[in-house]
C-alpha cells in the first residue's frame, strides 16, 4: 500500500517532475548533435549558463548602484 500522504506529495509535484525530466531529455538530446562527447558539452553549456548567471547578476548589482545614486542625489539636493 502506498501511503496517503506520499501520494498526495507525489501527485503534486508530478508536473513539476515531468517538466524537469522533459528539459533534461532535450538537453541531452541537444548535446547528442555536436561531435563532441557529451560531458563536454554538457560542461560548456554549464560554463556558458554560469557566465550568463554572473554578467545578469552585475547588470542588477550596478542598476541597484544607479538607484541608491539617484535617491542621494535627489535626497541632498532636497535639503
Amino acid at each position: 500500500r502506498y501511503n496517503p500522504e506520499l501520494q498526495k506529495r507525489s501527485l503534486e509535484n508530478r508536473k513539476e517532475r515531468q517538466q524537469d525530466f522533459n528539459s533534461f531529455v532535450t538537453k541531452l538530446k541537444e548535446y547528442s548533435r555536436s561531435d563532441k562527447p557529451i560531458w563536454e558539452v554538457a560542461a560548456e553549456d554549464e560554463a556558458r549558463t554560469k557566465a550568463s548567471a554572473a554578467e545578469e547578476q552585475q547588470r542588477l548589482a550596478a542598476e541597484m548602484q544607479k538607484r541608491r545614486d539617484e535617491i542621494k542625489r535627489l535626497s541632498i539636493s532636497g535639503k
